[in-house]
């Protein structure tokens, strides 16, 4: 007999899986909406820490090291550690609904910006990363949604494709292992998380290489409107995903 519950985690996995190969990030914020309304939100979490684990791992060991930019990834990890704490913190103490409307607002806000004005505003230097990272982390502990303050801070600093994918990845992984911690000393490693896990690999393993593929084919410029429109779908998911708390 089909498990369905299972069917539909591994798809919605490897659609996340091909959004972050692709563009480097986005999968948490495709996952977990999606996820928590198939196996719930604890399950979500634990889940997608562990497969944010995994594709991290894959696309570093597929992509060249030369492309990451070291010195942000330096950065952005030593902010991103120092929040993970504060975000299980917040995970505790403070109402989801009001920190997803927050990262709606700014993802939207940032996104529209820079759809409707030509010319963006450059950072010229990584040191504003532990700033970027620190938020990433509180963002990252308490609901696994990491990616937006780190693809803004790399959008600013205007890195083309596949240093932008690749130094995202640097990132992710550590900042991953450690959540991932934060969910096994609070046991919530079920056996449908575990399961879910490994029946997805080979799915992740696929989504993993065909994302790396298109992520090559963007250039420049219209990989940079492609992320800020993945923006603005991501800020309308939180949205969605606050509404229909509010409305259970």
């Amino acid at each position: 007999m089909i498990d369905t519950e299972i069917v539909a985690t591994v798809a919605i996995l490897f659609v996340a899986c091909l959004t972050r190969s692709s563009f480097g990030f986005g999968e948490a914020l495709v996952a977990m909406p999606l996820l928590s309304m198939v196996i719930g939100v604890k399950d979500a979490a634990a889940t997608v820490a562990l497969t944010s684990i995994f594709n991290a791992v894959v696309i570093l060991l597929s992509t060249k090291w030369k492309n990451i930019e070291w010195s942000a990834a330096g950065y952005m990890l030593a902010g991103a550690l120092l929040g993970i704490p504060l975000g299980v913190y917040v995970l505790v103490n403070v109402p989801e609904s009001a920190v997803k409307l927050v990262l709606a607002a700014l993802v939207i806000s940032f996104a529209v910006y820079n759809l409707t004005r030509p010319r963006m505003t450059k950072l010229e230097s990584n040191v504003p990363g532990i700033g970027f990272g620190f938020v990433a982390g509180i963002l990252g502990g308490a609901y696994n949604t990491i990616g937006p303050p780190m693809v803004i801070f790399g959008t600013l600093r205007h890195w083309p494709p596949q240093r932008f994918r690749i130094t995202l990845q640097a990132v992710f992984f550590p900042t991953s292992l450690v959540v991932a911690g934060f969910h096994s000393a609070n046991k919530l490693w079920t056996p449908l998380v575990v399961k879910s896990f490994i029946v997805a690999i080979p799915f992740l393993v696929l989504a993993a290489f065909v994302g790396r593929e298109i992520n090559r084919r963007f250039e420049g410029a219209k990989f940079s409107r492609y992320i800020f429109y993945l923006l603005l779908v991501i800020g309308a998911v939180l949205i969605g995903t606050i509404v229909r708390d509010a409305c259970t």
